[in-house]
């Protein structure tokens, strides 16, 4: 059994007056279609009990819909809900129980103060890590701090890789009538903004968001096709992986894509990777095999991403540039894939190519990640995938000395969190884990240390002075 879609809207993203019903019922209405005759509604919002103080959400919905005779559920897997309701309302579909769904995710996320936002983000940080101050824009700094090292990137040039991607994404947003940005950006622009986790500025990040994002789902009609769908998880704490710059679970979500669809990454023709910090667009790519990694300077360098490119990637402007109401965003990359599909934009920024296209959801810090394959229904895809083995990361040597294995200082820090703060992922043998760093010596990757544990329980540490070791009791003075 097929599934397709048959409608797909967005509200408006960005900061808005409305409320959380008023935003879905703007997205449906934008749907132009009757929902009456659905028989099931699925629902992804991240945190709706903490932005907006409401639980039993489903129902609550459901009531406000005038749609309360019919199932619905709740899907939650933080910043990647809303591909994770679609991959379950299409099992529900593909099993032969519904015939037709409304799928509907978004997120008010504006009524609070940035401080306040981050902080509820960051719980989806595994405890241990997130007791030292980290937030997901510093443990998507250590990555990238990590990513640079490990491809030899001077800070220039990691500069110019991380804008490029900027760039792009706010190119086309200005082009995309739901869009929170609709500006471009120049390099002095992005250069001189506030940096958020060094080294990721303003611009390297996607802004808080409100806004919905509604499908109607079918095993009948539509003329897009659901052609494959990848689910893959990993360990939540970023330290307990044996790489930080690949992340597995899109790979797993990938390959099982891939082979639903009997299709090869060759044959997709334009993409939305999720792009909440720039680094994650480059390592999506790369991770599901849609750009080797010793490719993706060139790849950047050539604008190979833009809608004329080798693969235009984010052509919505992605979420950098379209906003990320992070319950929303995963089922917003899909509506735009749909709308590109069928038209909605532009013919100066379509691809000429646009008839089967890949979409990559990242949840947490990449702990819960979908890859979802669609076509239009009539194109014919006959190549078949083959799981690219060049996009493998070197190990490193092991060392009984406690180094450094990426750093970071977070200039804007969680509620109840001094800022700046400085965070390093130290490594000790096999073992990662995050601390504190509390030295006026610059920190640099590979430097040896001494790392103490204080009467708050959180790990500290020094570049190494003769005579001390690891795990010694600190005192502050």
């Amino acid at each position: 059994m097929s599934v397709y879609i048959y409608k797909a809207a967005l509200s408006h993203f960005g900061n808005s007056k409305k409320n959380i019903i008023n935003l879905i019922k703007e997205a449906v209405y934008n749907l132009n279609v009757d929902v009456t005759d659905v028989d099931a509604l699925f629902i992804g919002l991240m945190n709706p009990e903490e932005f907006t103080g409401v639980g039993n959400i489903a129902s609550y919905i459901t009531d406000k819909l005038g749609l309360y005779k019919i199932p619905a559920v709740r899907i939650e897997t933080a910043s990647s809900t809303g591909a994770a309701v679609l991959y379950y309302a299409y099992s529900a579909i593909k099993s032969g129980i519904y015939k037709n769904v409304l799928v509907i995710a978004a997120e008010k996320m504006t009524d609070m103060p940035t401080s306040k936002v981050t902080k509820i983000l960051s719980e989806v940080i595994h405890p241990l890590e997130r007791k030292t101050g980290a937030s997901m824009p510093a443990l998507a700094a250590l990555v990238t701090t990590r990513f640079a090292y490990e491809n030899k990137l001077k800070k220039e040039d990691l500069k110019k890789l991380l804008f490029a991607v900027a760039e792009k994404n706010h190119f086309y947003g200005k082009f995309n009538v739901f869009a929170h940005f609709k500006k471009e950006i120049d390099f002095e622009t992005y250069s001189n903004s506030k940096m958020i986790s060094s080294p990721l500025c303003l611009y390297d990040c996607a802004p808080i968001s409100d806004g919905a994002a509604v499908i109607y789902l079918s095993s009948e009609k539509g003329e897009v096709e659901v052609l494959g769908v990848g689910q893959g998880t990993d360990r939540q704490a970023l330290s307990e992986r044996s790489i930080i710059t690949s992340f597995e679970s899109t790979k797993v979500a990938a390959n099982q894509a891939f082979k639903m669809s009997d299709i090869s990454p060759k044959d997709i023709e334009f993409a939305e990777i999720h792009d909440a910090f720039t680094p994650f667009e480059i390592t999506g790519l790369v991770d599901i095999g849609l750009v080797p990694r010793d490719k993706i300077l060139k790849f950047y360098d050539e604008k190979q991403g833009y809608h004329n490119g080798l693969l235009p990637v984010n052509i919505s402007g992605g979420l950098k540039s379209r906003g990320h109401p992070v319950g929303a965003s995963g089922l917003a990359q899909v509506v735009e894939v749909f709308r590109i599909m069928m038209g909605d934009y532009s013919d100066e920024i379509t691809p000429s190519r646009c008839d089967v296209a890949l979409t990559q959801s990242i949840g947490g810090i990449a702990t819960n990640n979908f890859v979802i394959i669609l076509k239009r229904r009539s194109k014919t895809v006959k190549s078949q995938y083959n799981l690219s083995k060049n996009n493998r990361v070197k190990k490193e040597r092991l060392s009984k000395t406690p180094r450094i294995h990426s750093f970071t200082r977070l200039y804007v820090t969680p509620e109840g969190v001094e800022a700046p703060l400085d965070l390093i992922m130290v490594k000790r043998k096999q073992k990662k884990f995050l601390a504190r760093y509390v030295d006026k010596k610059s920190p640099k990757i590979g430097m040896s240390l001494d790392v103490f544990k204080g009467d708050d329980g959180i790990l500290y540490a020094k570049a190494k002075q003769k005579g001390f070791g690891i795990l010694k009791k600190f005192r502050k003075r």
